[in-house]
């Protein structure tokens, strides 16, 4: 991305709701990751009480 397109953003938008979306554009991974985990960990949990 660049950085004219953040200017733009930041002109139309707002300073504050830009670098709200950029936080939760980059957290949507780490999130997703750990969602991921522990659907793994609870499967797995199910599969030791059987």
């Amino acid at each position: 991305m660049g950085v004219d397109i953040w200017i733009t953003a930041v002109e139309s938008f707002g300073f504050p709701i830009v670098v709200a979306s950029f936080i939760l554009f980059r957290l949507d991974k780490s999130i997703q990751r750990l969602e991921d985990v522990m659907v793994e960990l609870v499967e797995d949990e199910d599969k030791d009480e059987k």
